[in-house]
């Protein structure tokens, strides 16, 4: 399953996203699913059904939960609804609560208010975590936003922040075990 945020599924009709992976897999006895994308706000009120549900046989366990920054800051610039302690509680508990889970998370590099403080706590959050799949973008202002009003930080900088998460990236990755029984390693 995807969409832009799976997490936010049912909020405006009184239902939860286990709610709905639980239907699909009574339902449908041949399926086997995968939630995808969720922000962190929006699974924190029913985390322990999301753990319930993503250790089920026919739910991979998986899940991409973008943090963006681990600087609060910078999330608050960014008009994220959460913080880096929210984000790392659920990675926490899922990771406690889920055997073999894998999380996928994102980092933006160079939003316009980032000092290197910032961007560091990034580094250090992305290197305690070492996640197996970790998407690393340039900041790019989308139009008519506040942030596409910002000063920029120098292309040069941003360049060099990407090329320095790429290489912690590559440092904590652990190969991942295919079904075939090889290793193959994503970044």
């Amino acid at each position: 399953m995807t969409s832009e945020d799976t997490g936010a599924y049912g909020r405006d009709i009184g239902v939860t996203l286990p709610d709905l992976l639980y239907e699909f897999v009574k339902i449908i006895p041949e399926l086997y699913v995968e939630a995808r994308m969720t922000n962190p706000p929006y699974i924190l009120d029913y985390l322990e059904d999301m753990a319930a549900i993503l250790s089920h046989p026919r739910v991979y366990s998986f899940l991409h939960l973008p943090v963006q920054a681990a600087s609060n800051a910078v999330l608050e610039d960014m008009r994220r609804e959460y913080t880096r302690e929210e984000f790392c509680h659920v990675v926490d508990f899922l990771r406690e609560k889920v055997p073999g889970v894998t999380i996928a998370t994102d980092i933006i590099c160079g939003f316009p208010t980032e000092s290197e403080e910032d961007f560091q706590e990034t580094l250090d959050l992305v290197e305690r975590y070492k996640f197996p799949s970790l998407f690393i973008n340039q900041f790019f202002p989308r139009p008519g936003t506040p942030a596409a009003r910002m000063k920029k930080i120098p292309a040069d900088k941003v360049k060099l922040r990407t090329k320095r998460a790429s290489e912690i990236f590559q440092k904590t990755v652990s190969p991942i075990r295919t079904n075939e029984g090889r290793y193959n390693v994503y970044w």
